[in-house]
């Protein structure tokens, strides 16, 4: 069988079935009905993607770097419903009922750990497909990674993405820490909006590059004046690549799961 690692993102493919759920089901059935909208979904991904290695990684469970860096960092999101917190542990249990093993790390976000488990196997070789809508993962398709939305059927491309944001891929983080993310509550640079980062990164390979013009337009200048909130924001919005799992990329290679009747 050829390589090919596949991550999903858990929690971003779970939250999501959840929801559609919530809202064809009544609640007496929902629990149920949850388990078995993710079980359909992950045998269709084994089916058309096709893993020799999988892993669906989820978050820790304790409070992430980022927030202790920046206590507001995804304050404004919806928590996650009750009921379902208290399902992912049966949830993992019947992802490894069809061969799907379940990872997470104490303080580290899935986003993370997804990103460290790509790089490290994209570096060994292994084409790597990440499961997700979150568009956070856009920064890795240049590490000989993809990325794959469920929903819509459809994998995203480098193109994809270098003309919805009109700059080149390896810019995006700069991008993102240029004109902030709302969604978790990363305000950028202020007075800096799409378009104005779009110029800047038309004028300059990245941000460092702007922070070192010595010859400042009123825009570069906004950026300079603001260097702390740009700093900060890059550091929250890169995703790491170099934690320490304590697991080989062999350890999830995937065999497929013999229903007993």
């Amino acid at each position: 069988m050829p390589k090919q690692l596949v991550i999903i993102d858990a929690l971003n493919l779970i939250r999501r079935i959840y929801a559609v759920q919530q809202q064809r089901t009544p609640n007496a059935s929902l629990e149920k009905a949850t388990e078995q909208a993710l079980l359909s979904a992950c045998k269709r991904i084994i089916s058309s993607l096709k893993p020799s290695h999988i892993i669906a990684v989820f978050d820790g469970e304790k409070s992430t770097w980022r927030e202790n860096l920046f206590p507001a960092y995804k304050q404004s999101r919806s928590p996650m419903p009750e009921a379902l917190a208290k399902q992912l542990e049966a949830l993992k249990d019947h992802l490894l009922d069809i061969g799907i093993d379940s990872v997470s790390a104490a303080n580290e976000e899935a986003d993370d750990i997804c990103a460290t488990i790509a790089s490290k196997a994209a570096t060994a070789h292994y084409p790597v497909t990440i499961v997700s809508t979150d568009r956070g993962y856009y920064s890795l398709l240049t590490a000989g990674v993809y990325l794959y939305d469920y929903f819509k059927r459809e994998y995203v491309s480098v193109n994809m993405v270098e003309d919805k944001f009109g700059i080149k891929i390896n810019q995006l983080t700069d991008y993102w820490a240029l004109v902030g993310i709302s969604g978790v509550n990363v305000s950028g640079v202020p007075g800096i909006g799409n378009k104005g980062a779009q110029t800047l990164l038309e004028n300059y390979a990245s941000t460092a590059d702007i922070l070192a013009e010595t010859k400042p337009n009123k825009l570069v200048a906004k950026v300079q004046a603001n260097s702390d909130k740009l700093l900060l924001a890059q550091q929250l919005l890169s995703l790491k690549t170099d934690l320490k799992l304590g697991f080989s990329l062999k350890q999830l290679r995937y065999q497929a799961v013999t229903q007993q009747s």
